[in-house]
């Protein structure tokens, strides 16, 4: 591949993820999955909790998701944050994977001090070649 062409593909994937950020402002969800910090990264896809579910008040918060990494998959992050701060209302979880890993789930407890409000759960997958992506979801704690 020439220097021109590569310096296009450059662009045009800057751009992109130009994009795609802009648009993960406007809705609900913190995080989209396609996201990632280089081409072909990888991505996590949050498949429970539903976005806009509710959780009773001091109860643990199961959180599943798809894996996709093509350099192969090392590890995630969970955490679980009300909205427009930086609180935690859940205990973050951090797990190694296998590098093959298609799936994984993890299990939050509450934080000290949970009180019912709007929480961003966010799921952050680290691929072998050291490249994120991330997904979130919103849910409410409720009394």
């Amino acid at each position: 591949m020439n220097h021109d062409a590569r310096r296009l593909r450059l662009y045009a994937t800057l751009a992109l993820l130009g994009t795609v950020g802009l648009a993960g402002c406007e809705g609900g969800n913190l995080f989209q999955s396609a996201i990632a910090s280089g081409e072909g990264g990888p991505t996590a896809t949050i498949t429970s909790p539903d976005d806009g579910s509710t959780v009773g008040l001091n109860s643990s918060l199961g959180v599943g998701f798809d894996i996709g990494a093509p350099e192969g998959a090392a590890s995630y992050t969970v955490v679980g944050r009300y909205v427009g701060q930086d609180t935690e209302a859940y205990q973050s979880v951090t797990q190694s994977l296998t590098a093959t890993s298609l799936s994984a789930f993890a299990t939050m407890s509450p934080a000290a001090g949970q009180v019912s409000g709007d929480v961003y759960v966010v799921v952050e997958l680290l691929d072998l070649a050291g490249e994120t992506g991330r997904d979130s979801v919103r849910v409410t704690i409720t009394n």
